[in-house]
């Protein structure tokens, strides 16, 4: 454990960076909508970190995109993340666009979910920081 992480304002910038990077690689090009729930920042959960540590999240529906293209888009998506040296964690079965990744060097979560409707999302969560970056005294 460190008491030093990159600051929460930080860690946002980088998830939306995953999130926007990837949507703009993808054809046709999607309009991104905030997801305001479930998105925002969460006290880290993870047993091995140390309490007062968060994690950022965010996730953007994929507007604009044909249900029709939903498979194409997850694979453009796995293949942009494989090209940025991220890990798959994940995918989905049969016709399902479901995939799940880690980023790298940073290991922040990455997914691209399926939910009713056919509509797809791209999100992101960040590891466990600090808010202002340091350990509290």
């Amino acid at each position: 454990m460190t008491d030093e992480t990159i600051t929460q304002a930080q860690a946002l910038a980088r998830v939306e960076q995953l999130i926007r990077d990837t949507a703009a690689a993808l054809a046709p090009a999607p309009q991104l909508e905030l997801i305001p729930h479930g998105t925002g920042t969460d006290i880290c959960l993870n047993p091995n970190e140390p309490a007062g540590k968060v994690n950022v999240n965010r996730a953007y529906w994929l507007h604009d995109v044909p249900r029709s293209e939903n498979l194409s888009i997850s694979r453009q998506v796995k293949a942009y993340w494989e090209a940025q040296g991220h890990v798959i964690t994940g995918t989905g079965t049969g016709k399902s666009p479901n995939l799940s990744g880690e980023s790298r060097p940073d290991r922040y979560i990455l997914g691209l979910s399926w939910s009713e409707g056919d509509k797809l999302f791209l999100e992101a969560t960040s590891t466990c920081v600090w808010p202002e970056g340091i350990a509290p005294k």
